[in-house]
């Protein structure tokens, strides 16, 4: 397998990119469809507008694959000296390739000198994402019960 900064590169999204990440996105959060209630489930109900906002409200960075397809997104915004990332997406056919640590680790990157703790919200049904998010240095501040899609999530945080 090739390394993952051979098969895509990193970049801020534009207004072009908004059907891609949508795409991307909706094809990542789709395996938990079964388990939540959809029409409150951020990733999946979100529509283009919410893209678009995004792009001009926060840094969305997008991994383009080598065919020019968005192979996965995440989201950024700063405030009072904290990150905090929101939608990592990735793909289902680009997972497992290190996009989605390439994506975090351009943002903690992006941000170092910045702010003094990057956070997230994940849900507690991902057990594969607890994983990942751990080995990338992240560790569980607080649970939210009955969050997001009616099930719990869990706030996780790192300290640069």
């Amino acid at each position: 397998m090739n390394s993952p900064a051979k098969e895509v590169r990193i970049r801020e999204a534009m207004e072009s990119d908004v059907n891609g990440v949508l795409e991307a996105q909706r094809a990542a959060f789709e395996r938990y469809a079964p388990f939540v209630k959809a029409a409150s489930f951020p990733p999946l109900c979100e529509r283009a507008e919410g893209v678009r906002n995004d792009i001009n409200r926060k840094t969305v960075l997008v991994a383009e694959d080598l065919s020019g397809l968005i192979a996965g997104s995440i989201r950024y915004s700063l405030n009072a000296g904290v990150c905090a990332l929101d939608r990592l997406s990735v793909h289902p056919t680009h997972q497992g390739r290190g996009v989605g640590r390439l994506l975090v680790r351009e943002v903690e990157r992006s941000v170092a000198g910045k702010v003094h703790k990057v956070f997230l919200e994940t849900g507690l049904l991902a057990e594969g994402l607890l994983m990942f998010y751990t080995r990338l240095g992240y560790s569980g501040e607080a649970v939210l019960r009955n969050h997001y899609g009616a099930h719990d999530w869990i706030v996780m945080s790192k300290f640069l």
